[in-house]
Parts: structure tokens; C-alpha cells; sequence
């Protein structure tokens, strides 16, 4: 039997959710096996940029490379920017990425932004007032197209 040639982690929902966030392993960089942590990420397709608490910067042990001016919602501000390693469930991804360090207004200890979702394809979908969420890594060739089912009851 062939490997397959994409990963893919899939969560059900019994209720419609208005924010998604979901289950990551986080490594130190580079890897050090006493350097993880687990953490639960905000999936936020309007962040282009990754970013993790300071605390959890801080169990990872993770040193700045680089500061960068990130904006938010009503704020713009200068942050530190550390390495990383990240894995989704299900061994789904497993990338060293550049993520700001920043205080996060919901509960969540990460934020995978763009620089993550677009590594792949991202699927959420409301039908019965449950949501299912599905990610793939790499992207698959043909495309999920919604309005190609538009007609269906």
C-alpha cells in the first residue's frame, strides 16, 4: 500500500462554533526534547502571522531573532519574534516557523494565522448547527468549490 501523499485532521462539533480552536504540540528550536509544551490554538484567517503567549515563549525557552511591528484590531505595536516548531494533531504538520510573541485576548495560548492555513487546504463547514473543521497539508490539486453545490437542497 502506497504512503499517502497528504495529511489531513478533521474535527466534529455538536454546535456551531464561532471561533475554532483546536489541539497543538509545540517544540522548542531547535529541538530539544524537554522543551514541549501542548497548547490549544485559535485558528484566525486574519492574522497573517503566527503567534504563541509569552509564557509559552518562556517554557520553550524560545530566543528572539527579530522584533516586529504586528497590528491588531485596534492597536499596532513592536514584538518579539521567536522560532519555533509546530505540530498539529495527527502528525499533520510538523514546521519550524517564525511566530510573534504577543498577549492574546481569548483563552488561547497560540494563534495559527496564514503563514500556517496557507500551507494547506482549510475547510470549515455549519450544516445541522454543527461545525466540522478539516485542514490537509499539502494542498490537494483540485479545489473545494461551495458554489459548484449551491443548487443542492
Amino acid at each position: 500500500m502506497a504512503d499517502s501523499k497528504h495529511s489531513a485532521v478533521s474535527y466534529y462539533f455538536e454546535k456551531r462554533l464561532n471561533k475554532l480552536v483546536i489541539p497543538v504540540q509545540l517544540y522548542s528550536y531547535p529541538f530539544n526534547s524537554m522543551l514541549t509544551v501542548s497548547a490549544n490554538a485559535l485558528w484566525d484567517t486574519g492574522a497573517t502571522m503566527s503567534a504563541i503567549t509569552p509564557e509559552i515563549r518562556d517554557k520553550l525557552k524560545a530566543e528572539t531573532i527579530q522584533r516586529k511591528k504586528i497590528t491588531a484590531v485596534h492597536t499596532a505595536k513592536e514584538v518579539d519574534v521567536v522560532l519555533i516548531t509546530i505540530e498539529l494533531p495527527n502528525r499533520v504538520i510538523k514546521k519550524t516557523i517564525k511566530v510573534a510573541v504577543c498577549d492574546m485576548a481569548s483563552k488561547s495560548e497560540m494563534l495559527i494565522g496564514m503563514d500556517i492555513i496557507s500551507l494547506g487546504d482549510f475547510a470549515l463547514s455549519n450544516g445541522n448547527n454543527q461545525t466540522l473543521f478539516s485542514f490537509a497539508v499539502p494542498p490537494f490539486r483540485d479545489k473545494i468549490d461551495f458554489s459548484k453545490r449551491q443548487n443542492e437542497p
